[in-house]
């Protein structure tokens, strides 16, 4: 009888200490993120109002842009297959934190434009180093119940980063210099928690595969649904910024519109992992594809940039619901060696959308004003929507399938 009940209790002892790790390396995650979107809201918000500033005009602003998405496009697939193969996403999220600290800090001594290419390139190569792998890890650190509602939870931190990040340091530092300073540091922040994760190796190390995941035909209808939706990303946030100086917005009221935005996910990220949990990833998808195209119109109704606060609610599904459903898709569709790839490339749709949608957002604001651009970028998110429709066509959801 003594020896039954230690081969029951092993197997539980076993599955306590698995389970207190996952939520250990859980709250780490958290505390990266919240490191790292802090950053980034800085580094996103007053990259391009800090090119402005130098004198680059919006279309050397979108080529600038192009650039870094360029190679990020080519380097996230690149870290994707490396992560598959070493299973040691964190390794690379540890390197790639530490450059992007030393990047953003960069930013704020750059003056001419060949000093913005020099960091388009840098910032290029090392941000899908984070981009593309945190959220495997984040995937990896959950149990397999409410994967939805566990990611949000994770991703929720960033957000709180985010509006901290926006909200309260512009208005205690006036200069973008010191905002790019004190991004930076953060960065190096976000690598201390990183350095604590213990990821366990496979038994076997995955090959993850390029090959392979383009075999996967509803992926790859999907990502070019995601292509069409990111083609817009860059009007709907880079050049809004640039907008909101443009009608007279100063930095404290930047910060205060990517604040709001924040706070709109903060709002939105547990609601979305509940309804992912319940209803399953497709119908946060479908919301976030009919809420792109309505968000860029919107923007074509502004009169004065404090109205640009109202179409942020929108973000309550262009980001928030496509970002928590989007990976908790993604990696329903891939297999599980192939999960690192097929994240990356998920982001590289992404990326390749806001290369070539840089670049025409920037020419389209420069020639012919910022409202034919948010017309022309509503148009192309409604295609991504067409796209999503009629690969989804007859597909039944499937809420309980393990991730």
């Amino acid at each position: 009888m003594e020896h039954e009940e230690h081969i029951f209790a092993a197997p539980a002892a076993e599955a306590c200490c698995m389970k207190a790790e996952q939520k250990r390396n859980l709250w780490l995650l958290r505390a990266a993120c919240f490191f790292q979107v802090f950053s980034f809201g800085i580094l996103w918000s007053f990259s391009s109002v800090w090119m402005k500033e130098q004198g680059v005009g919006e279309t050397l602003i979108g080529l600038i842009s192009s650039t870094s998405i360029a190679l990020w496009f080519f380097f996230g697939l690149l870290w994707g297959r490396l992560s598959d193969q070493s299973g040691r996403p964190d390794r690379i999220v540890l390197l790639g934190g530490i450059s992007l600290g030393m990047v953003i800090i960069y930013l704020g001594h750059c003056r001419t434009v060949e000093e913005f290419f020099v960091y388009a390139v840098w910032i290029g190569i090392c941000l899908p180093m984070v981009s593309t792998q945190m959220p495997l890890l984040a995937v990896s650190a959950l149990g397999d119940a409410d994967r939805g509602r566990g990611y949000a939870s994770y991703r929720i931190f960033g957000s709180f980063g985010y509006v901290i990040g926006n909200l309260l340091v512009p208005r205690l530092l006036d200069d973008i210099y010191a905002l790019f300073l004190v991004a930076g540091i953060a960065f190096f922040m976000s690598v201390i928690p990183i350095g604590w994760l213990r990821v366990q190796l496979p038994e076997r190390r995955s090959s993850g595969s390029l090959r392979s995941a383009l075999n996967n035909r509803e992926l790859l209808g999907f990502l070019s649904a995601v292509f069409f939706f990111a083609l817009a990303s860059p009007a709907v946030f880079t050049f809004t910024w640039v907008y909101a100086r443009e009608l007279g917005g100063d930095n404290a009221f930047i910060g205060l519109l990517a604040a709001v935005q924040g706070g709109v996910a903060i709002f939105a990220l547990p609601l979305t992992g509940r309804w992912t949990d319940r209803f399953g990833v497709r119908l946060p998808l479908l919301l976030a594809f009919i809420a792109m195209p309505l968000r860029a119109l919107s923007l074509t109704l502004i009169s004065s940039y404090e109205w640009l606060l109202l179409p942020q609610v929108f973000h309550f599904f262009t980001w928030a619901g496509f970002e928590v459903a989007g990976v908790l898709f993604v990696a329903r569709l891939a297999s599980e060696g192939n999960r690192g790839m097929a994240q990356a490339m998920f982001m590289s749709a992404q990326v390749l959308g806001s290369l070539l949608g840089s670049a025409l957002s920037g020419y389209v604001a420069e020639h012919h004003g910022y409202d034919p651009m948010y017309y022309m970028s509503g148009a192309l998110a409604a295609v991504g929507l067409v796209l999503f429709l009629w690969q989804q066509r007859g597909r039944r959801e499937v809420t309980d399938e393990p991730v």
